[in-house]
């Protein structure tokens, strides 16, 4: 057979039995239909863990486009340049407190 197609039973070959050929008892076919249940519920329980780990990425998306970057990466980008002058600003702050309790022109107050 070539091109995928599949022949019958009723044509003399090997291929996909009808169910009309091999009737399915009543137990097997609830047996079925709890798996096929069960594996819903399955789907349906990844599909929401799946929208739970997306949920940052869009957030992260709009909140790029409001900044007008073109992508989330560059929100992450500009964040950590932002972090990294706040942090140079904090050691320069504390230089310039030492600075200040050290000098010898301080008034008493």
């Amino acid at each position: 057979m070539r091109g995928g197609a599949h022949r019958t039973g009723a044509e003399g070959g090997a291929g996909q039995a009808s169910p009309a050929q091999h009737p399915v008892s009543p137990g097997v076919d609830r047996e079925v239909k709890e798996e096929v249940q069960k594996l819903r519920s399955r789907v349906d329980v990844l599909e929401q863990k799946l929208q739970l780990v997306l949920a940052p990425l869009h957030s992260l998306t709009s909140r790029a486009l409001e900044h007008g970057l073109p992508d989330p990466g560059s929100l992450l980008a500009h964040s950590f340049q932002q972090l990294e002058r706040i942090d140079s600003l904090s050691e320069q702050i504390s230089f310039l407190e030492e600075q200040l309790g050290s000098c010898s022109c301080k008034k008493e107050l």
